[in-house]
């Protein structure tokens, strides 16, 4: 959604309002509809769309986010995330914590990814899905 111009927003159906409202009656960063939230993000959009090219092209690109509590790393990255599958790409979120998902243990950050990955068509764990399709 675009903080810009005066158009009236769309009619959004229940179906899609429920899961953001029910996340953020919790506290929480819903899991979906964030473009029905975002503000300000549109001066990402063209570097994020170009490194999603040159992805799909067979390039790579690695972004990892960091700031203080409450700063919108988690709103971003499911944003991204949302785009990001939109586009027919895998993708998975994971949190690098001291007890959890320690950085300098690399088996439990891989075991992590492959549990959280996910498309738009499977949800977590869509690894096996994503093997059988490349082949």
């Amino acid at each position: 959604m675009s903080t810009t111009g005066s158009k009236r927003p769309a009619q959004v159906s229940a179906a899609r309002r429920r899961p953001v409202l029910d996340a953020l009656r919790r506290g929480a960063v819903p899991e979906s509809g964030l473009d029905l939230l975002a503000t300000g993000l549109d001066r990402f959009v063209a570097a994020l769309d170009a490194e999603l090219d040159a992805v799909a092209s067979g390039g790579s690109v690695f972004k990892a986010v960091r700031g203080e509590y409450g700063s919108g790393k988690t709103f971003f990255t499911r944003w991204l995330e949302e785009r990001t599958k939109r586009r027919n790409f895998a993708v998975a979120e994971i949190q690098i914590s001291e007890n959890e998902t320690p950085l300098h243990k690399l088996e439990t950050v891989y075991r992590r990814l492959t549990e959280r990955l996910t498309t738009s068509s499977f949800p977590p764990s869509a690894l096996r899905p994503v093997v059988d399709a490349w082949f």
